[in-house]
Order: structure tokens, then C-alpha cells, then sequence
């Protein structure tokens, strides 16, 4: 139950532009329909199975932390072109990408993108921002 607003926030940093309102629409409408069957199910099973309904939610949440933990590639931090690169690498596990378990959170590239540091002749972020705002003599403004 506490997942419910991943169908909101992941979905949008899955998938391409193309079909992403889409695909956010059906995560959303999966969410709404999966509540609703716990409205009509938790009330009788609490009524039969009375606290043997709480084992049925931990299996639950078990399986739930499982499937995240190898399936859910972190995302926090990166541009949508890094989250592309996570699914579409080519020495990653086909039609998965890169293993969930294999990523980290990383917000220095984001961060200095975020400021303006992108360096172009490194053809990276460099360490110092951009050669428009840090010159050799200390001025800004001078590259």
C-alpha cells in the first residue's frame, strides 16, 4: 500500500515520450483497479481469516520488495538519456538492460548539468563548470 504513488512517479521516467502518457494512464488506471479490489477483499478476509489476513500482506510486501530490488533500476539523479542508456545497454541482461542491482544513485553529473558545467572539449561534466564560467586567470567570463 505504501507503493501507491510509484505508479505516478516511476512510469514518467520509463518510458519514451511517444507513449508515455499512455503508459502512465494504464499504471494509474492498474493502481485504481488493484485499490479498488483491496476495498472489496480486506473487509471479509478480515471477517474469515481474521489475523492470517496480515501474513497474506506480508507475503505481499516480501514479494513486492523482491521484485523492486531486482527489477527497479535506480533513476534518481540521472538525465532521461542516462535512463535510456540503463535499458537499452547492450552488455546488460537482454530486453532488461542494465541490472537493477548494478545501479547507483549518482546527482554530481545532474548537479553540475543542473549549474552549467558541462565541458565540451572533455566532452563531459568537468570538474571546474564550464569554460565560460571559470577562465585560467580566475575571471569569470574569460575562457
Amino acid at each position: 500500500m505504501a507503493n501507491r504513488i510509484v505508479s505516478r512517479i516511476y512510469p514518467p521516467e520509463l518510458y519514451p515520450l511517444r507513449v508515455r502518457g499512455k503508459a502512465v494512464a494504464l499504471a494509474t488506471s492498474a493502481n485504481w483497479a488493484f485499490n479498488f479490489a483491496l476495498g472489496y477483499f480486506v473487509p471479509p478476509a478480515f471477517v474469515n481469516i481474521k489475523w492470517q489476513t496480515y501474513l497474506v500482506f506480508g507475503v505481499f510486501c516480501f514479494s513486492m520488495f523482491v521484485h523492486v530490488f531486482f527489477l527497479f533500476p535506480e533513476t534518481a539523479g540521472k538525465t532521461l538519456e542516462e535512463v535510456v542508456n540503463i535499458f537499452e545497454d547492450p552488455n546488460g541482461i537482454r530486453n532488461v538492460g542494465t541490472p537493477a542491482w548494478k545501479t547507483r544513485v549518482s546527482t554530481r553529473q545532474t548537479s553540475m548539468l543542473e549549474r552549467g558545467g558541462f565541458d565540451q572539449e572533455k566532452g563531459g561534466v568537468g570538474s571546474e563548470g564550464s569554460p565560460e564560467r571559470s577562465g585560467s586567470d580566475g575571471e569569470v567570463g574569460k575562457a
